[in-house]
């Protein structure tokens, strides 16, 4: 569960969830909103301690989005079959 205060980003079909402190950024599936339980959670991002607005989440989630793109695809094409 993330600490308090948090900030969420809706971003390429996943919502990303940092609280401030936190040691990684939740990564949920879909557009959770403001949630604070794991149930949707699909991965965790570990941040650095220097991070502390939305425009480092927006940044770390871009990164992430982009680094797995290819393992999403796959595991999309999987289920398709």
């Amino acid at each position: 569960m993330a600490k308090l205060p948090c900030q969420w980003l809706y971003l390429g079909g996943f919502t990303f969830r940092w609280g401030r402190g936190d040691p990684a950024v939740d990564v949920l599936r879909g557009d959770t909103g403001p949630v604070h339980e794991n149930h949707q959670r699909v991965a965790s991002i570990p941040v650095d301690h220097s991070w502390d607005d939305i425009r480092d989440l927006d940044q770390k989630a871009r990164g992430w989005l982009h680094a797995t793109a290819a393992q999403r695809a796959a595991a999309s094409q999987r289920k398709s079959r």
